[in-house]
C-alpha cells in the first residue's frame, strides 16, 4: 500500500509558527527582564537662587556715616578745608574710604577725576588732581574697607599772585567691578 502523504493545512501550520515564535519571544523577554532588574536609585536637590548685593560704599566724613553715593549727583560732600593748602608746587591730600558693603569681593579700579570746575583748575597753569596708593591691594572683601589718598597740587610756575584765592571744585570717582579687571 501506497502512503500518501498528508499535508497540513496552511492556517495550521501558521498557527504552529506564530506558537513557536511567541514562546522564544517569551523566553528572550524572561532573560532580558532576569538581566535588567539591577537595583536602582536616585538622589535629586533644588533649591532656590538669589543674586548677590552688590555695593560700594564710601565714607561721609561731615555725618559720620558710610552710604550709597552711586552718582554725582549723590556724592559724598567733602568738608571745606579738605585741599585749603594748595600752592606753587604744594599738595594739600585728603583721605577718602570705601567699603565693601555687598556680598561679593569687589575689585577696585583706579580712582579718576570726574570733573573739575573753578578758577584754579583753569587758566595756563591749574592744579592737578592726583591720587595715592590703595591702602591695600585693592580687593575689598565682603565688610572690607580701603583708603586712598585725593591729592591737589598748585602748577609750579605759580608766581606772584597768580592763583592766590582763587577756588574750585572737584569730583572723583572711584568704581569696582566683580570680577578682576583686566588691562
Amino acid at each position: 500500500m501506497e502512503v500518501i502523504p498528508v499535508y497540513e493545512n496552511a492556517t495550521s501550520r501558521r498557527r504552529k509558527v506564530t506558537k513557536f515564535s511567541l514562546a522564544g519571544v517569551a523566553v528572550l523577554g524572561v532573560g532580558a527582564a532576569l538581566t535588567s532588574a539591577a537595583w536602582s536609585d536616585n538622589v535629586f536637590f533644588g533649591g532656590s537662587a538669589e543674586a548677590a548685593a552688590f555695593e560700594l560704599q564710601g565714607y561721609d566724613p561731615i555725618n559720620d556715616v558710610w552710604v550709597d553715593a552711586d552718582t554725582n549727583a549723590l556724592r559724598i560732600t567733602l568738608p571745606a578745608d579738605a585741599f585749603d593748602t594748595v600752592g606753587p608746587d604744594i599738595s594739600d591730600a585728603y583721605n577718602v574710604r570705601v567699603y565693601n558693603a555687598g556680598d561679593v569681593p569687589i575689585y577696585l579700579n583706579v580712582p579718576v577725576v570726574n570733573t573739575t570746575a573753578g578758577a584754579l583748575f583753569r587758566g595756563g597753569a591749574p592744579a592737578t588732581v592726583s591720587f595715592g596708593a590703595y591702602s591695600g591691594d585693592g580687593v575689598l572683601a565682603p565688610g572690607e574697607e580701603e583708603n586712598v589718598d585725593v591729592i591737589v597740587t598748585g602748577d609750579i610756575s605759580w608766581t606772584g599772585t597768580a592763583y592766590q584765592g582763587t577756588t574750585g571744585t572737584l569730583t572723583v570717582r572711584i568704581a569696582g567691578e566683580s570680577s578682576p579687571i583686566v588691562p
